[in-house]
């Protein structure tokens, strides 16, 4: 062992990290997407949604496999600190299975 040993560096190669996206868009207003599943969505920046309402939105999810971009609509389940959870209702059994397979990729791209 010599005495600069203590230098040396392992350099190890940098990755590009897959980049996942997603948005919804209600009334024009865009919001992040805090939590995403195949039964509904949370949202941060709610503002204005009271539990009950019924919202119309437009979702985008992007991955570097495919970008899906569907209309969807469905009740405020919840509120709470500026979040809101929206369930999703009238979505095909397609866009089920599009989103399920977004979040398989995401989750398969973090591990």
């Amino acid at each position: 062992m010599g005495l600069l040993d203590f230098l040396k560096v392992d350099v190890v190669e940098k990755k590009a990290v897959p980049n996942y996206t997603a948005h919804l868009v209600i009334d024009g207003k865009n919001m992040t997407v805090a939590n995403l599943g195949t039964e509904s969505v949370t949202v941060s920046g709610a503002g204005k949604l009271a539990v009950g309402q019924t919202v119309s939105f437009d979702i985008s999810l992007k991955d570097p496999k495919e970008k899906l971009q569907f209309r969807a609509s469905g009740p405020v389940l919840s509120c709470a600190k500026g979040e809101a959870k929206i369930g999703f209702t009238g979505l095909s059994q397609q866009q089920r299975l599009s989103v399920a397979r977004f979040l398989a990729r995401d989750m398969m791209g973090k591990s």
